[in-house]
């Protein structure tokens, strides 16, 4: 977590999505706004967890690297967004690590897909964890809530992550 200051601060979650990358913008024109200071997050677990210790490990790469990885790509994203900002990757599951990371934060900022009327569910199992545990005010942002988003809309990629369609 970040260090301990007096200005406000706001969490957002980043993941490979377009809609953490419009969750970063909009909280860094919020952070404007507010003065805050803002502490992007990633949470990431190994590929390898919770498989049979028998499973073949030929096509895995080790903890470390995949780590190492995903960090780099996290950085990339970032930084062409807000290349003053340092993210924190942060071992475990996305909503422990999220709801971690904003206990004393002012706000928490996460991205969810535009509304479709044909989609099972609006939003994802990590933003309603969130929602209802959270301690701070949560904004959810999707891609067509930010301008530059609307105009190219483009995901954060991640190392072994595959990118998901967009709209």
């Amino acid at each position: 977590m970040s260090e301990k200051t007096n200005q406000p601060r706001i969490v957002v979650g980043l993941s490979h999505s377009t809609a953490s990358s419009s969750a970063l913008l909009w909280a860094v024109n919020e952070a404007t706004l507010r003065q805050a200071v803002i502490e992007p997050v990633h949470a990431w677990q190994w590929s390898g967890e919770g498989r049979a210790s028998y499973a073949p490990m030929g096509t895995w790469r080790c903890r470390d690297e995949e780590r190492e990885a995903a960090a780099s790509d996290i950085r990339r994203a970032v930084a062409e967004i807000a290349p003053h900002l340092a993210p924190v990757i942060s071992h475990g599951s996305a909503p422990q690590v999220l709801l971690r990371h904003a206990e004393e934060a002012d706000l928490l900022v996460l991205g969810c897909r535009a509304f479709d009327p044909d989609a099972p569910a609006p939003i994802g199992p990590v933003v309603s964890a969130c929602l209802v545990r959270a301690r701070c005010p949560v904004v959810v942002v999707t891609p067509d809530m930010v301008p530059s988003q609307r105009a190219h809309a483009k995901p954060l990629e991640f190392a072994g992550v595959p990118q998901l369609p967009l709209g």
